[in-house]
């Protein structure tokens, strides 16, 4: 994962005074960087960042990007890294953090979920020791009240993109492994999109050309349901001779996805920033550069209304000159009002569009001698926003002052991820005796395991909560002779079969509709 050139997004505003520069600049005594920005339910905004690489730092603003409160969340530099990616609000208003942290290995991701004061409601970090590179990213919260976490890890010289669904309380329901085929190598996911038709992964891979075996760098999306189960996985450009790197994706007016990155021009040797189209089927539709005059990448979008989107990203100047710009396209990416921001340098990293349909934006950038963090905010002319002269009371649903302090978390361990795919009897059905003549007994798995090898990406999930399972036993011919509701905390069934005629019999453990163990039984 990496950070990326990011950009903005704007609109209008009623209670307004004059105009003037919506510029504000935080920073602490050592270098300081931005990822994520939010409004909160009081129209304020809450972002995070960190303190050079170590304390997460969390940061609470009026309207008017004025500091109400900050929070920093490690040991600092004495202690471990604590490193966010993102921060939503949640269903309760509290937070939910997507974060990275040294605090029990070398690096682990990290779901951090704290309330609507900001004090810590339960920490988990997936511990998985040995790995070689280990990276949280996004967490987007669910309709349900649970949240959907993104993990990337490597072992054996492999990415792997892991999805996570944890309940409103940080209990761990299922995991999804995103797995590479022969060809497809080194995914890597920019962000989440999760809605009620399911969850978008999107970001990019390596795939080869056709009839080669070197992989390069293309869009990738995988789109699940609800539960997890795949729906789709597109390499964009496979057969096409299309590359580039995908960083930010929205969802259209018909459930058609738009991407956005850089495209990199075999001819040219830029990069040049593409709209790139996929259905809501995952077939690809249309690819355009923006503009192919000049290098450059878009790395954040949004809405402006049905047709028009609002994008951000960098050009490159020269060799040793960028600039950060902000657009507006149509649906085809023809675009218009090409704004730089010439007062903001280095990154724009994520763009949040708010109550007031305007846009509030954070990044980093270096200033006497360090790097801090800004955030600013603009209309639909992508111009800087006026100011809010109407009052507004923040805060209200904690009953105290919150106070600006400094947490060390005490996070929960999840230790048993990789069990599954270690270890396969733990999700496998186990019945002996085996021939038997009177009873036999059965063990259920300990996980459910559903394999989707459909399409150019493979997917597996494991199920680590349910709350029943069928339990279904057929003869050859097709005939089912047994079916019984099967409780999650039941271990093992003790069945008489004294009755059944002899032969072979297909035990069947079904889950959501789908068969997740199997095993074959003979009576004498």
């Amino acid at each position: 994962m990496k950070r990326i050139h990011l950009l903005a997004f704007i609109l209008i505003l009623p209670f307004s005074l004059k105009c003037q520069t919506w510029l504000r600049i935080f920073q602490s005594t050592l270098n300081s960087h931005s990822d994520y920005v939010i409004e909160n339910y009081d129209k304020g905004y809450v972002l995070v960042g960190d303190i050079n690489y170590k304390y997460l730092w969390m940061i609470k603003t009026d309207i008017n990007g004025n500091m109400l409160w900050n929070k920093k969340f490690g040991k600092g530099s004495i202690g471990y890294d604590f490193i966010p990616v993102n921060i939503e609000q949640t269903n309760d208003h509290g937070y939910i953090i997507g974060a990275n942290t040294s605090k029990y290995s070398t690096n682990d991701a990290c779901i951090l979920k704290l309330n609507s004061c900001g004090e810590v409601q339960w920490c988990n970090v997936i511990y998985t020791p040995g790995f070689a590179y280990d990276y949280g990213g996004q967490v987007k919260p669910t309709s349900d009240g649970g949240y959907i976490f993104y993990r990337l890890d490597q072992k054996y010289n492999t990415n792997r993109s892991n999805l996570y669904k944890f309940n409103s309380v940080g209990q761990l329901l299922w995991h999804q492994q995103i797995a590479s085929d022969s060809l497809e190598f080194g995914e890597d996911v920019s962000n989440l999109i999760v809605d009620s038709t399911g969850i978008l992964l999107n970001g990019n891979c390596y795939y080869p050309d056709p009839g080669q075996t070197i992989g390069v760098e293309r869009f990738y999306l995988v789109k699940t349901d609800t539960s997890g189960q795949k729906l789709w996985g597109t390499v964009y450009g496979d057969s096409s001779y299309y590359y580039g790197e995908n960083y930010t994706s929205l969802v259209g007016l018909h459930d058609d996805y738009y991407a956005f990155g850089d495209h990199f021009d075999t001819a040219s040797s830029h990069f040049f920033p593409p709209l790139i189209k996929v259905l809501k089927n995952g077939i690809p539709s249309y690819n355009h550069d923006i503009f192919n005059n000049s290098s450059g990448g878009i790395s954040t979008a949004a809405w402006l209304n049905d047709t028009i989107i609002i994008l951000g990203g960098i050009l490159l100047l020269n060799s040793n000159t960028s600039q950060v710009i902000m657009l507006k396209a149509d649906t085809l990416g023809n675009f218009s009002s090409v704004v730089p921001f010439l007062q903001i340098s280095n990154y724009l990293m994520n763009t949040y569009k708010t109550f007031d349909k305007k846009f509030v934006s954070t990044g980093f950038m270096w200033q006497t001698n360090k790097n801090v963090i800004y955030l600013i905010k603009v209309n639909s002319d992508l111009q800087y926003d006026t100011l809010y002269t109407h009052p507004f009371t923040y805060d209200s649903l904690c009953s105290h002052p919150i106070v600006s302090d400094t947490i060390d978390p005490d996070c929960g361990l999840i230790v048993n991820v990789e069990e599954p795919f270690s270890k396969p009897e733990t999700h496998q059905l186990k019945v002996f005796p085996n021939p038997t003549t009177t009873q036999i007994s059965i063990v259920f798995p300990q996980y459910l395991m559903v394999e989707n090898n459909s399409g150019v990406i493979k997917t597996t999930t494991v199920y680590h909560q349910w709350k029943s399972t069928f339990l279904e036993v057929y003869n050859l011919n097709g005939e089912r002779l047994f079916q019984k509701e099967i409780p999650k905390d039941q271990t093992r069934l003790e069945l008489d079969v004294s009755s059944w005629p002899k032969g072979m019999y297909l035990l069947r453990l079904i889950y959501n509709k789908q068969t997740v163990a199997g095993e074959k039984v003979i009576i004498k």
